[in-house]
């Protein structure tokens, strides 16, 4: 008796040790891939996302995998990754441009022009009629502007900057994105064949997490990224038309229509009250039609469309995934904070039918 209890201990020192060996080398992994994490995760979404489309080449290229991961690598990059880059150096550059023309603008006394114009003052006396608590004629419109467009535009110069001297750091990080975004397309099914083996959930709950985590990716921050940028661009568009520089303000939109309730609001409204005071109201009219139309539809009936689904996620609880993503973890939160609440989403469902009886007993 006493050597079959010796013998269980041992077995349960033998599994702790082993427990503890495994803990330790998987934290050295951790912190040997740490740095790489973001690139990993981006990679499994990326390859979560184009792998329709790679199934598609597989078929074509009579299945060799090899040729058909790297055309689906290829398409990724000329559709994704070759615009963003063109699209993010073309915004700093555009964005300073504007900030030092409304700086120059201010500059040359047009605001004080303005303010003697009868729009200003028919303005002025509707912000004193409903904005009571603030105490409108002793605000200083031109220092408050002048300072806002300084620091905004400080803020752009850094970023920029920023970018700029990390090129190596963003190279390096793009071609392990590419090589992860190959072998997870070609080897895929298998790495997660292997995951599910050694995960202790039930086959069941497995597939309706791995089904949930493809759902959110491509539903719910598809449906919300897609929509940010045909918001920007037809409000570009229309900014652009009116004559107010479109490319900046219209990615401006983009950003702002992640912004529940008010969204694209917050951009077009001032440019409209800016061309109403600088004498342009034909075109104030012509903005406000379109941004009420065409922008506005696309956030009423493209965003519905793309978000469709089980992994369809309210607007606000949206906002708040990405404003608080973007706390936790930074710039990349706007992809984390969405696809994290979906997943604890699944986790919930998978609690209700795990405790269906015993919830339902409290009941």
């Amino acid at each position: 008796m006493a050597q079959q209890s010796s013998s269980t201990r041992f077995e349960k020192d033998r599994k702790v040790f082993f427990l503890l060996i495994f803990g330790f080398f998987l934290y050295l992994a951790y912190k040997i891939l740490e740095p790489f994490l973001n690139t990993i995760i981006i990679s499994i979404l990326l390859a979560s996302l184009f792998y329709p489309y790679y199934t598609k080449l597989l078929v074509k290229v009579k299945g060799r995998k090899t040729i058909a991961s790297l055309l689906t690598s290829f398409l990724m990059v000329f559709l994704i990754v070759v615009p963003a880059i063109v699209f993010t150096t073309a915004l700093v550059e555009q964005g300073v441009k504007s900030v030092s023309e409304v700086q120059t603008w201010i500059k040359e006394g047009n605001l004080q022009k303005i303010e003697k114009t009868p729009t200003f003052s028919k303005i002025k006396e509707l912000g004193k009629k409903h904005l009571r608590f603030l105490d409108i004629d002793k605000l200083d419109i031109q220092g408050t502007l002048l300072k806002a467009t300084k620091n905004f535009g400080q803020y752009l110069l850094s970023k920029g900057a920023g970018l700029l001297s990390n090129v190596a750091g963003f190279v390096m990080r793009f071609f392990i994105m590419i090589f992860l975004l190959y072998y997870l397309l070609r080897d895929g099914p298998d790495m997660l064949t292997k995951i599910k083996y050694l995960s202790p959930l039930r086959p069941e709950q497995e597939d309706r997490i791995f089904e949930r985590i493809k759902a959110v990716s491509k539903s719910a921050l598809l449906g919300t990224f897609v929509t940010a940028i045909a918001q920007g661009v037809a409000g570009g568009i229309g900014l652009a038309i009116s004559g107010i520089p479109g490319f900046f303000w219209g990615a401006m939109m983009g950003f702002a229509s992640l912004i529940p309730v008010v969204g694209t609001a917050i951009i077009w409204i001032p440019a409209c009250v800016y061309l109403l005071i600088v004498g342009k109201s034909n075109w104030a009219i012509f903005l406000a039609i379109w941004c009420i139309v065409i922008v506005g539809s696309l956030d009423n009936f493209l965003r519905p469309f793309l978000m469709k689904g089980e992994a369809q996620m309210s607007p606000f609880f949206v906002f708040l995934a990405i404003i608080g993503g973007i706390q936790v973890f930074g710039l990349i939160g706007i992809i984390y904070g969405p696809l994290i609440l979906g997943i604890c989403a699944v986790f919930i469902y998978l609690y209700q039918v795990e405790y269906a009886e015993m919830l339902g007993d409290e009941d």
